[in-house]
């Protein structure tokens, strides 16, 4: 069944774009008609000449949270336009800023004065371009008054920052806690005590208005509420609707609290604020610290899928004759290239000792894997190749059905990168031989760097940037 969109009409004359009327109907370039009395079925390009024309809001993509259904959500979607544009581009000029968004100088002129006054934005110092006329004034980020809180859970306690809405870094916290297959609310309670702490650190001048979970599970496609998660052990689990209620009790209300896989978040931070990859690139991420970790990124945002769970690439059913994997299935790319089948068919540690170091000690787990690489060792080689054209399976699958520009490699796979990318290299090589995906590369970060709380503080700013007018007032 196909629905049909029915869009708000303009009242009054308005020019009509080619092909858009049909051919008994139209005998010149362009028309005037009454748009009263057409019922649009398709969208239509409205332009009064000498006029800023403001349509009343039809049907919007989802751009975020939303309040309201007419012209406040058309107000909101511009303002997002702008503030995304500023995040992808950094300061600049209200001309690059119209002309990047659509939006006329006059229509520019009155959403910087909103965000201005809201403190979300700021003029920079005059600068002359050139080969241009006046000075013209940057637009920059201020969001000083405004501050977003990036949380990460995970097995051994809980990592948070701090940041301004701008992105100045404020504090950064890691807590110990034992949360391996913590029950749901005393995994909460610890979580609620910490979240308390940190509050506490908020200087007078500093209003939270996002806080961004991250979270080691499947999160629902509500961003609320946590699918799954084995440790600590949260099945459809409404993290985010009690972390709101400790928001509350602190008297903090309204603030967005979103949950996101933290492998997804890891990916976020590793395009961005790492590679620092264009706003339109399209990124698919493997990574991990003590298992195989995936997210995609499409124009600089996470692209969840329906459920939430796209981009879970560590799932990919490479081998199906496989050994077992922790989903239950055999053959998963997790079972094949995770630290602890590394660790175990690399005849470096029987399969319970490498279970108990990958859980406790995972960075000299990978150590230990890198050393023994080096060392030359022929089981460990042996094994890396495999599991190095195991995943060069995986990839050429993910470059086959996303066709992305970049595949990155984080986490325990950036540390070992150099010795993966021959075996990746021989089997994604008659891919990338297809004119359509020549120009997709395989690219390396660093395991070193807490990538999850990074990308929390990322998402919690995104949400303000799509919600300015509910999350910040005017100051």
């Amino acid at each position: 069944m196909i629905e049909t969109a029915h869009f708000p009409t303009v009242q009054g004359p308005i020019e009509v774009a080619p092909n858009s009327l049909s051919a008994e109907k139209t005998g010149a370039r362009r028309y005037r008609v009454d748009a009263g009395q057409i019922d649009f079925c398709f969208p239509v390009y409205a332009v009064r000449k000498g006029y800023d024309l403001t349509m009343p809001a039809g049907l919007t993509p989802d751009l975020g949270l939303r309040r309201s259904g007419g012209s406040g959500d058309l107000r909101q979607g511009n303002l997002t336009q702008i503030l995304r544009y500023v995040r992808d581009h950094g300061a600049s000029s209200r001309h690059d800023i119209a002309r990047g968004c659509g939006l006329g100088i006059s229509t520019m002129t009155d959403l910087i004065g909103e965000l201005r006054g809201r403190r979300i934005v700021k003029e920079l110092d005059p600068i002359r371009r050139p080969g241009a006329g006046r000075p013209t004034r940057p637009i920059d980020f201020d969001g000083e008054p405004w501050c977003v809180l990036g949380v990460r859970v995970d097995l051994d306690g809980f990592q948070f920052a701090a940041a301004t809405l701008a992105g100045r870094e404020l504090w950064r916290h890691t807590v110990a806690a034992n949360l391996r297959r913590a029950e749901p609310n005393a995994a909460f309670d610890a979580l609620d005590g910490q979240l308390r702490s940190q509050v506490a650190q908020l200087p007078d001048d500093k209003h939270l208005i996002a806080v961004e979970i991250g979270v080691p599970g499947y999160i629902a496609g509500d961003r609320a509420t946590v699918g799954w998660s084995e440790s600590p052990d949260w099945q459809h689990y409404p993290l985010s609707a009690k972390v709101r209620t400790t928001l509350n009790d602190l008297g903090i209300e309204g603030a967005h609290v979103g949950v996101t896989n933290d492998s997804q978040l890891a990916a976020l931070h590793a395009v961005r604020a790492e590679l620092r990859l264009g706003p339109e690139v399209i990124a698919a991420y493997f990574g991990g610290l003590r298992s195989l970790g995936s997210g995609l990124i499409i124009g600089g945002e996470i692209f969840r899928g329906a459920g939430g769970g796209a981009g879970d690439f560590a799932h990919l059913n490479v081998d199906p004759s496989g050994p077992a994997c922790t989903c239950g299935r055999n053959g998963c790319l997790q079972s094949l290239i995770g630290p602890q089948s590394l660790l175990t068919v690399g005849d470096l540690l029987p399969a319970d000792e490498a279970a108990r170091l990958v859980d406790q000690r995972p960075e000299e787990a990978i150590r230990r894997i890198v050393e023994a690489i080096d060392e030359g060792q022929a089981a460990m080689l042996q094994v890396l190749k495999r599991s190095g054209a195991a995943l060069g399976d995986a990839i050429d699958d993910v470059i086959a059905v996303i066709n992305p520009h970049t595949v990155v490699l984080g986490g325990y796979l950036g540390a070992l990168s150099a010795h993966l990318r021959t075996s990746i290299d021989e089997r994604i090589a008659h891919r990338l031989a297809i004119p359509a995906f020549a120009e997709t590369k395989v690219a390396a970060v660093e395991q070193d760097v807490s990538r999850v709380v990074g990308g929390a503080v990322l998402a919690a700013r995104d949400a303000c940037f799509y919600d300015p007018l509910t999350l910040t007032r005017p100051v």
